[in-house]
This record gives structure tokens, C-alpha cells and sequence, in this order.
């Protein structure tokens, strides 16, 4: 799915966490392709929350609202390219990524519909 998504990022990806952010606003329901089930994410100041979806009639249940911030953004943005085409040499890198970044497919899925 993100193979189509190549992009070209500030040095900062400060732009584009406030651009995200900016997309979403009080609340956006996005889909998880691999459960066909909807998250909603909201800006809130520095952060964005996810959370269950609340319009659409398959919701991911979120117990309890996921913050995501700037840093973690960041971490996923700089190695994104790496997902993209993994082989041999990328592999360490983004095995890296999934260890530090429990929210991976939510950025995903945030950078697939709003970048």
C-alpha cells in the first residue's frame, strides 16, 4: 500500500507533523488496511491522540487514548523510505523502528492519507 508514496521530507519533518496536524484538526476517522477497522485521530496542542472511532460501524477499540508526539513522528519519518523497499541493508533499520515505535501503523496510515 505505501509502496505509491515516496516523499520528499523537510530536514526538520517539522512541516509535516504540522501539516498532519493541521489535516486532522478536532478529528479525523482514518482505516487500518490489514483489519478494515477505524481509528480516530485528533490534534490535541503538541500531540495527536487516537482513539476509537466513533461514526464509522467498524471501530478499532482503543481503551484508552493513544499520544503520539512530535519525537516519535520523527523517529518513523526519517527512516519511512526504508519501510518502502526493505531489503538487507534496511532491514536492521526498521526492525529498529517497530522496537521503538509501538504506534507504527497508526503514522502509517496518518502519512498514507494526509501527505
Amino acid at each position: 500500500m505505501l509502496f505509491d508514496r515516496r516523499i520528499d521530507w523537510s530536514d526538520s519533518k517539522e512541516e509535516e507533523w504540522e501539516l498532519i496536524k493541521s489535516k486532522i484538526g478536532s478529528g479525523l476517522e482514518l482505516p487500518l488496511p490489514d483489519s478494515d477497522r477505524w481509528f480516530k485521530a485528533s490534534s490535541n496542542g503538541d500531540t495527536i491522540l487516537i482513539e476509537t472511532a466513533e461514526i464509522n460501524v467498524r471501530p478499532l477499540k482503543v481503551p484508552t487514548p493513544i499520544a503520539i508526539d512530535f519525537e516519535e513522528f520523527k523517529n518513523v519519518a526519517v527512516n519511512y523510505h526504508a519501510f518502502l523497499g526493505i531489503d538487507a541493508r534496511t532491514m536492521g533499520d526498521t526492525q529498529a523502528v517497530k522496537d521503538t515505535s509501538p504506534n507504527l501503523r497508526f503514522f502509517f496510515m496518518l502519512i498514507y492519507h494526509l501527505l
